[in-house]
């Protein structure tokens, strides 16, 4: 059974962790991530990959509140499911109204006795878990629907945050839960996704700590073999913390760069191409990790 990431949005620091704790007691398989400072909130709405959002709605020390993130969540992230938690629902009736009708709302819980809330919660995220668990289909439909959104996406930057977040999406819903965006490590090289390779897969724990991934929005131009070599050099500059990386891109990739790869295939570090067939695969296939698996072995082989 995959874990469930859960990203718990609160301004009472002690609250969330106070939660965190509690969702971690009751099963083991929630992966939770606490944001309560504003700037904190509005980064990991975007950039942490997160299957469930718990949202407080009265944010009284922020700018934002519960109903501004909710609908960033929903355009940022149309995959994660939303459960609305707070001691004032009663004075929100009308704004929550609207946003139970966006659909992503599982749940509406009010902040009583710490007991009894968490307990609700508990109960929302064991259903969620198991839905996602138990039907392969949910998560191939909302993958498709993404795909498709940020592909017909006209704005080159929303386009190429969008198609960020959803690989981030997709390598979560393969187990992959403990993902870093946007690292830039001591030497200055930036990379779009860090994966904590901690799957429970013999494959995958005979490569390093950490997966590496670019995302390239070049819907009209292909992955070059200028843009293999420098993602093998951030690889190579890792001290030794990943020997497995990927380039995702919205195009296609050059001849030219797959013969850079079969150059260096006696590198004792990989790099494997996403582009939009592979990709369409991991969105239909019932079980993206051994489809993933067999991407890896399709590519080694051939480079």
């Amino acid at each position: 059974m995959n874990s469930l990431s859960v990203l718990i949005i609160d301004d009472e620091k002690i609250q969330a962790e106070s939660l965190a704790k509690a969702l971690n007691r009751a099963n083991d398989n929630f992966f939770t991530i606490i944001a309560s400072d504003e700037k904190d909130i509005l980064s990991k709405i975007e950039y942490s990959y997160y299957d469930v959002a718990i949202v407080d709605l009265r944010m009284s020390k922020y700018q934002t509140n519960g109903f501004k993130i909710i609908e960033s969540i929903r355009e940022i992230n149309p995959f994660a499911k939303v459960i609305v938690a707070s001691a004032y629902t009663g004075e929100y009736i009308s704004e929550l109204t609207q946003v139970l009708s966006y659909g992503n709302i599982i749940g509406v819980v009010d902040k009583e006795s710490f007991d009894k809330f968490s307990g609700q919660i508990i109960n929302l995220l064991d259903a969620r878990n198991e839905e996602l668990n138990s039907n392969p289909d949910i998560s191939i439909q909302s993958l498709r629907d993404a795909y498709s959104k940020l592909k017909n996406e006209n704005d080159t930057y929303r386009k190429g945050l969008m198609f960020e977040y959803f690989i981030s999406n997709l390598f979560g819903q393969m187990g992959f839960n403990k993902i870093i965006n946007r690292v830039i490590d001591k030497s200055r090289n930036e990379v779009d996704l860090a994966i904590r390779n901690e799957i429970n897969d013999g494959f995958f724990q005979k490569f390093k700590q950490y997966i590496l991934i670019e995302c390239k929005n070049k819907p009209d131009d292909g992955i070059s073999k200028n843009d293999f070599i420098i993602f093998q050099n951030k690889i190579k500059n890792t001290n030794g913390l990943s020997d497995l990386g990927i380039i995702a891109t919205t195009g296609y990739i050059k001849k030219t760069t797959f013969l850079e790869a079969l150059r260096e295939s006696g590198d004792i570090r990989k790099i494997v191409f996403l582009s939009n067939p592979e990709i369409d695969k991991l969105i239909n296939s019932q079980n993206r990790i051994e489809t993933f698996k067999e991407i890896i072995d399709s590519q080694i082989k051939d480079n």
